[in-house]
């Protein structure tokens, strides 16, 4: 079955793991028999949609997501400033 499932990286192995564990396994294998009827293999992302059913989030992708927010919010903050100061120019040239 995990041959029929398109399968990028350990998070999605993990993911497919869980989704045999708590959906059950007969229902993973009638999911993807029907996404992969078209002869591609279904991305785990749409084989969750197609379930309703999404793992709880991942420990450390919360940990490394506040990181990259505030990095983030700190180039928004420079644009925002960077916007601001070219619109008050155009508003004094004006």
């Amino acid at each position: 079955m995990k041959s029929l499932i398109r399968i990028v990286n350990e998070e999605d192995r993990q993911t497919v793991e869980w989704l045999v564990a708590n959906v059950g396994a007969a229902r993973v294998e009638a999911a993807v028999a029907r996404l992969a009827s078209g002869g591609r293999r279904p991305f785990v992302s749409a084989l969750c949609r197609y379930l309703g059913a999404w793992p709880p989030a991942q420990r450390r992708g919360i940990a490394g997501e506040s990181a990259h927010t505030a990095v983030g919010d700190l180039h928004l903050a420079r644009i925002r400033q960077f916007l601001a100061q070219s619109n008050a120019a155009k508003l004094r040239a004006g």
